[in-house]
């Protein structure tokens, strides 16, 4: 077969974001190739950004069958393309694939009858089934019922099989395979590119859905991830972000890693996401010297019940710790806050920004709660005092305007503006001011004191505030 995924448009300028080729579609193109099935791609951000460059494209490309995947945020978007191919070919049947609508899979096949199938997780294999069913000349529920982890309409009912357990080798699957993009855009667009070395994370935040899309935390090896370094250095680009959910969720793995790409001489810079539990002064020493210059850190909150509700696994006083940590470590610092989480007021959010500006990271992200399906928040909003007016956010694109949800002590429109005082205050010059920093002193002595007692193990004071 012929099997086209396509990467969805935005709706707005896609070159305010940053851009990574999809790579869950080349791990597939790997497996599809290697039994024998042919692959191509389309890049809409890149070509034509909306529904009608596809269709301007279908004829020419001739696919058996179009995958697309989709974050939340962009679920709007492939039910555009699905509809796309659907006006262009009702015969050609259409895939959806990602860690949103395999939490949605039965609903998406219910309300849009332009998607014929889901494939539920990790998808190398069972894209392979699927396509090798759709060979066949007449297709039979009984043959799509040996593919694991599909959702498909049987009669007028909806049909899913069992996904096959998750696979904890993935060297097996190989390096990705990038040739299906169109590097030539991604170079002239960013000199940095995405490596994904894990899947899943050991965390069990309430907010966030990756644990149970990853349904287990897995790893590459550390030769393979150096050899898929070397890949990327042949290729032109000249920096790395590894996209795991937190790279050094294994620690000796982590040094494993940092160790080979010395031993190679590679000489790459690269950045990652961490947990800050993970932040363990030995692996911070090892990544430095191996080319890391920058981590990400999900701070989130520094309410402690927020991050006990949501079970961030951490305490405001570690946050703060692990900050100092990093950066004395010689990394940057990238920390993220969520703006409007449970328990937040004008009050928290304005001691959020005293204590970024006692810790100054290099950069400072500011997010709204978005509550997805396959979290704990979306199903159980109102144990989070959140409320989410539209069930079906993800159908459409009112969350570029306000937040999907809002809390009992915040409007939607108070946490939209929040996030707008917020950036433009860590932006302003004027932010850490010598006299912000003075009248901020006694608050510094208890964060630090706070900081004292997580190292000697002892109860935590309050949170200054």
């Amino acid at each position: 077969m012929r099997v086209l995924f396509v990467n969805p448009h935005y709706t707005h300028d896609p070159r305010t974001l940053l851009l990574h080729p999809p790579l869950g579609y080349a791990y597939m193109a790997r497996s599809l190739q290697r039994a024998g099935h042919e692959v191509v791609h389309v890049d809409l951000p890149f070509e034509g950004n909306s529904a009608q460059a596809l269709i301007a494209r279908l004829d020419d490309l001739r696919p058996d069958l179009v995958g697309v995947t989709s974050v939340a945020q962009s679920y709007f978007h492939a039910l555009e393309l699905a509809h796309a191919v659907r006006s262009w070919n009702p015969t050609v049947p259409v895939v959806f694939g990602g860690p949103h609508v395999s939490f949605i899979a039965a609903e998406c096949l219910q309300r849009h009858s332009c998607v014929d199938f889901v494939l539920l997780f990790d998808a190398e294999d069972s894209i392979v089934c699927l396509a090798d069913a759709l060979s066949a000349d007449a297709v039979a529920a009984h043959e799509l019922a040996k593919v694991p982890g599909l959702v498909f309409r049987d009669g007028d009912g909806i049909r899913t099989t069992a996904p096959a357990p998750p696979e904890m080798d993935l060297d097996r699957y190989g390096q990705p395979d990038r040739s299906i993009f169109n590097l030539r855009s991604y170079l002239d667009y960013d000199y940095e590119t995405v490596v994904m070395t894990a899947r899943g994370c050991p965390s069990r935040c309430t907010f966030c859905s990756t644990t149970i899309a990853g349904r287990t935390a897995r790893w590459n090896s550390p030769v393979h991830v150096a050899d898929e370094m070397e890949t990327i250095a042949e290729m032109g680009f000249s920096s790395i972000f590894f996209g795991d959910d937190t790279f050094s969720g294994d620690p000796r793995r982590a040094v494993a890693i940092c160790e080979e790409i010395n031993r190679r001489g590679l000489t790459i810079p690269w950045t990652s996401n961490m947990r800050a539990q993970d932040a363990r002064p030995h692996v911070l020493d090892a990544m430095r010297a191996a080319g890391a210059y920058r981590v990400f850190v999900g701070f989130e909150s520094i309410q402690e019940q927020t991050l006990r509700l949501v079970r961030k696994g951490t305490s405001p006083a570690r946050l703060y710790k692990t900050a100092g940590r990093i950066m004395s470590s010689g990394l940057e610092l990238h920390a993220s806050f969520i703006v409007g989480a449970p328990g937040d007021t004008p009050e928290t959010l304005s001691a959020t920004l005293d204590f970024i500006r006692l810790v100054n990271p290099t950069v400072a992200t500011f997010n709204v709660m978005e509550p997805r399906p396959g979290t704990d928040v979306f199903a159980n909003p109102g144990r989070y005092g959140i409320t989410i007016p539209d069930r079906y956010w993800y159908e459409t694109t009112s969350w570029l305007d306000l937040p999907v949800c809002h809390t009992d002590a915040m409007s939607a429109t108070e946490i939209r503006d929040w996030v707008s005082r917020c950036y433009a205050e860590f932006c302003d010059p004027d932010f850490r001011s010598a006299d912000r920093l003075t009248r901020l002193e006694p608050v510094r002595r208890q964060w630090n004191e706070a900081a004292d007692q997580v190292q000697r193990h002892l109860p935590m004071t309050a949170v200054p505030r």
